[in-house]
This record gives structure tokens, C-alpha cells and sequence, in this order.
């Protein structure tokens, strides 16, 4: 009789479960179909496609399907004797852009601003930004609204705009001031229904965020510290991302929204696949293709096939402009001309 108890408890279990690596059958999120994955490409040189608006053949080269851009945006400390952003010219810059990208045949775009805090408290890095106060705050979050607001009106004009992140790596910002961005959501939510929302958090914030229900996806930038090698292998790598994975699936399924990658990548460098904040400058002095290689290989491994994996955006495609010639033989994120740039189109193209 115990034996059978036993054996009729393992059945249960077993049979709540999606055969192979899916949800649970309870879980509610919404499955991806291959075809449907965010198949994307970021661009952080924005303001070069204004000089040239020559796109070149990213789409090409690489098979997205999206593109994020992300103009980098910096609070001034006084604007009309309080911190604003430069609203106008970052929305006119978005103006000659966006039509440039759909000329180029990329009709699914991804609004990313990084926002910048260094004039208003030497926050080298936005994650740490903060003010203490609530007469600090309250100028930040009027301006911070208005610019977002601005780029969330631009998909009326452009319907290619089809998402925005309404923030990206702001870890202090979001954990101290959780119902300004429900408040900010919700806005943009009542005021542009057809436009889809996720924030994109850092590798190590992602667990803290405390509105994602409020979101289309959760974002998560995959920086994670993972195998602290020169040249480590794919499976190292893998290994080493599985039980980010489960951490991942598991957010998933509690909140009902699929995973976003909102920036993935690594660097032709040694150690690419350990700190990436600490590899310095880019240079050509120690630049590694099988580093960089592998990093992107098993990520597309771990991820790519799951359902309640939206997709994502690889970071990073440089925008060459004014006859200036690409060198490929750089250490940095850029994947333009690299072997990575053949393991993105072949993964893309499936």
C-alpha cells in the first residue's frame, strides 16, 4: 500500500508537467511560437543614422526581424532651474531615424533610451542613481515621464514602433521609487493601448523588480558573470547558465509573461563570459572570437527553443558612417564582421 501511495503521488506530479523543458501545465504564460520570436538587433550609435541615414545591410547580414534603438539621454542639472532631459531634440532625432529603418525594410521597432543622472549626482553608472528626498524626486520623475511619454507618442506617427522600455538598468531607481514607474506604465498603457511595454532590467535586478505584472515582458539584460575562463567551452557556458535558466522560468510563470531579452551578448574578448563591466577599454590588443563565439552559442542553446522565451535583441551593431571602415579584429560588443555575426543568421534563420 505504500509503495502504491507513493507511486500514485510521483504519477501526479509527473502528469502537471509539459513533457520535456516547458511550463507546467498551471502555468498560465503564454507560449511563443517559433515564429513569432523578437528576433532582434540593438543599435546604441543613433545619432550616426541621422548623419547617414544609410542602415547599411544589418537585415541581411544577421536575418532580425527587430531592431532596438538606444539614443543615450542625459538629465541635465538644471533646465528652467530643475533636472530635465532634452526632450525635443532626442524626439526629432527618433523622427529622421525611424522612417531611415523602415526604408530599410525593418518594420518592428523597440524604443530603448538609456538615461543617463551623471550631472545631477556623479552616477557613473545609472544603476546607482538616486536622489534622497522627495522635492529631489519629484522634478526627476515629472521630466523622466514627459520624455518617455514623447517616445510612447511616436508610435502614433510610426505604427512600425511597436514597443518601448520604459527604462533600462535603473536598479536604485526602480527598487526606491516602484510606484512612479506603475504610475508611468499605466499612463502610457491608457493613453497608447496598442503599444506593448517591458522594462529592461539588469542581470543582477531582475529578481527585485516588483512590476512586472504591469508589463508585456520581462526584460532582463543578460550580462550574468559565468565562467571565469579566458576561452571558456560552450558547455562551461551552459553549465553555467542553467540554473539562471530555472531562476528565469520560474519568474515566468509567476508573473504570466514570457522572458524578454532586452540586450544579450558578449564581447570578442578573453574572459567574455565572466565580468564584463571589468574588460576594460576596446582595443585589438587580446580580442578572442572563439570567446565571443561560444558565449552566443550557448545562449542560443539554453534559451532560444523555449516557449516562454520571447526572444531578444544582441547587443551590439555598429553604424559605420562618413566612409568609415569597420575593423573587425576589436574586442568590444560590436558583432559586424566577426564569426558571431554567421552564429546569429544561422540561429535567426530558423
Amino acid at each position: 500500500m505504500k509503495r502504491l501511495l507513493i507511486f500514485c503521488i510521483a504519477m501526479a506530479f509527473f502528469s502537471c508537467e509539459k513533457e520535456g523543458d516547458g511550463f507546467p501545465e498551471d502555468c498560465l504564460t503564454e507560449k511563443i511560437n517559433a515564429n513569432d520570436k523578437i528576433k532582434g538587433g540593438s543599435i546604441l550609435q543613433v545619432y550616426r543614422l541621422r548623419i547617414d541615414g544609410k542602415i547599411i545591410d544589418l537585415a541581411q547580414k544577421t536575418n532580425i526581424n527587430w531592431v532596438a534603438l538606444s539614443p543615450l539621454v542625459q538629465l541635465e542639472e538644471l533646465c528652467d532651474n530643475h533636472p530635465c532631459f532634452d526632450v525635443n531634440d532626442e524626439v526629432e532625432l527618433m523622427k529622421v531615424v525611424i522612417p531611415n529603418m523602415i526604408q530599410s525594410g525593418i518594420s518592428n521597432i523597440m524604443l530603448k533610451p538609456l538615461t543617463s543622472f551623471w550631472t545631477v549626482n556623479g552616477s557613473g553608472f545609472w544603476g546607482d542613481f538616486y536622489v534622497n528626498t522627495e522635492e529631489e524626486w519629484k522634478p526627476i520623475e515629472k521630466t523622466y515621464t514627459e520624455l518617455f511619454y514623447e517616445f510612447a507618442k511616436l508610435s502614433e506617427e510610426f505604427p512600425e514602433v511597436k514597443l518601448l522600455s520604459i527604462g533600462n538598468e535603473l536598479k536604485e531607481f526602480t527598487k526606491r521609487r516602484p510606484q512612479f514607474f506603475k504610475t508611468l506604465i499605466a499612463s502610457i498603457r491608457k493613453d497608447f493601448p496598442n503599444l506593448k511595454l517591458t522594462y529592461a532590467a539588469n542581470w543582477d535586478e531582475y529578481q527585485s523588480v516588483s512590476f512586472w505584472e504591469d508589463l508585456d515582458y520581462i526584460g532582463v539584460n543578460s550580462y550574468f558573470p559565468l565562467v571565469n575562463k579566458e576561452t571558456p567551452t560552450v558547455n562551461e557556458i551552459k553549465q553555467a547558465l542553467s540554473p539562471i535558466k530555472n531562476n528565469l522560468k520560474d519568474l515566468s510563470c509567476t508573473y504570466d509573461k514570457p522572458i524578454l531579452f532586452t540586450e544579450y551578448g558578449y564581447r570578442s574578448i578573453d574572459y567574455a563570459a565572466w565580468k564584463a563591466w571589468l574588460l576594460g577599454d576596446v582595443s585589438t590588443a587580446n580580442h578572442n572570437f572563439e570567446a565571443q563565439n561560444s558565449g552566443y552559442t550557448a545562449f542560443y542553446d539554453t534559451f532560444w527553443d523555449e516557449d516562454w522565451v520571447a526572444g531578444g535583441f544582441f547587443w551590439e551593431w555598429k553604424i559605420l558612417s562618413n566612409g568609415e571602415v569597420n575593423n573587425p579584429n576589436g574586442n568590444g560588443w560590436y558583432v559586424n564582421d566577426k564569426p558571431v555575426e554567421k552564429i546569429i543568421k544561422e540561429r535567426y534563420s530558423k
